[in-house]
């Protein structure tokens, strides 16, 4: 049986998306962003109050989502609870850098951005990361998680990447890789372009549980507005320290919870890209 099209329901998902990408919105914003006619912004806003998934600032009296939104897509794997453990942290750094911060776990031979504050930041240019990979070799994201992720686990993820590779693609040899490696070991976080986004540069750090890796955290900046040895000055410590209040919440929902992280990270396959 095909059934009818719910175009209602539709264009409230619509605008709850959109919402998620903004810091904030006035019904005019979102008419003009996706095109819809005002009184039926104005029926979906008051619907989606009323189910307190959004709500109107104080001040600017701008629409944004509710917490509730975010329980309702957080799920108690260990996603959710990464995403739990880091936001405080994550928000934090934010406010005191103002540059963004993101923070990924390692997902189908990529880094899956799982929480991000690029939509809080007024020096981000990108508001919807999350869902969003970047790839192992030309990420920070992804040369941290394979610094620091067991030597087992990093051999089999550098088969698989270089097995699929096609004759196009732009791969370091896997000696390149295996030095940036080491650098990445000994100084305990990597820096530098984002090959996946070209006028960006990060800085990004392991995020361990019982001395396992199961999530990298970085920060980003514009590549030019500051260099390596400025971001190595003012962003490496207060990075840091947000990547350990992480921990120490997840310590803290790990005692709670009977999620258990690397239990959950042994099941995670690896997929040919």
């Amino acid at each position: 049986m095909t059934y009818k099209h719910i175009r209602s329901l539709s264009r409230g998902i619509e605008v709850l998306r959109y919402l998620n990408t903004v810091d904030g919105a006035h019904p005019s914003d979102i008419c003009r962003s996706l095109d819809l006619p005002r009184p039926t912004v104005h029926r979906i806003l008051e619907t989606l109050c009323e189910l307190t998934l959004i709500y109107q600032g104080p001040f600017s009296r701008e629409y944004r989502v509710s917490p509730k939104v975010r329980d309702l897509a957080q799920s108690r794997d260990q996603f959710g609870l990464i995403r739990h453990a880091a936001w405080p942290a994550m928000h934090a750094l934010t406010s005191q850098v103002v540059w963004p911060s993101d923070i990924a776990v390692f997902q189908n031979n990529a880094m899956l951005i799982v929480e991000s504050t690029h939509r809080i930041s007024s020096l981000s240019t990108d508001i919807g990361m999350i869902g969003q990979s970047r790839p192992m070799l030309v990420s920070p994201l992804g040369l941290t998680y394979l610094s620091h992720c067991g030597e087992a686990e990093r051999e089999a993820i550098l088969d698989t990447i270089y097995a699929s590779a096609s004759s196009g693609d732009e791969i370091e040899d896997r000696d390149v890789i295996r030095r940036r490696l080491e650098d990445g070991r000994r100084d305990g976080f990597t820096i530098c372009h984002d090959l996946a986004h070209r006028r960006c540069a990060s800085m990004a750090v392991p995020v361990r549980s019982d001395g396992e890796v199961v999530a990298c955290m970085n920060v980003v900046w514009q590549a030019a507005e500051m260099t390596f040895e400025e971001a190595r000055d003012h962003l490496s410590k207060p990075l840091c320290a947000a990547r350990d209040r992480v921990e120490q919440s997840l310590r803290e929902l790990m005692a709670t919870d009977a999620v258990n992280l690397h239990d959950a990270a042994s099941t995670r396959e690896l997929v040919p890209s």
